[in-house]
């Protein structure tokens, strides 16, 4: 009877990892238009988009997202180099 290898574990493990996550990524608007066509959809959250070839409709451009994700940066830039308050020496310190 022949070992398994953590190698062989890691392989299998990746192959199921990546057969979910590909099957979840295909049946999503399937399961969802159909959904959708029998009222069953559920409209207290968001769902996705789909177009008619599957792919999700982004209702933001990849331009303003890159705008977007500027502007963070300059934000956190500027927070970084405002200069901190030096920290207070007035601690307990204990001398004997």
């Amino acid at each position: 009877m022949p070992r398994i290898k953590g190698f062989d574990l890691f392989t299998i493990g990746v192959i199921i990892v990546a057969g979910v996550y590909t099957g979840t990524k295909f049946f999503e608007p399937l399961v969802i238009e159909q959904l959708r066509k029998d009222g069953h959809l559920r409209t207290d959250i968001s769902v996705p988009k789909y177009n008619s070839e599957g792919e999700p409709v982004d209702e933001k451009s990849m331009m303003q997202l890159r705008k977007e994700l500027e502007q963070i940066n300059k934000l956190e830039k500027s927070q970084a180099r405002k200069p901190q308050p030096p920290a207070s020496t007035t601690g307990t310190s204990q001398s004997s």
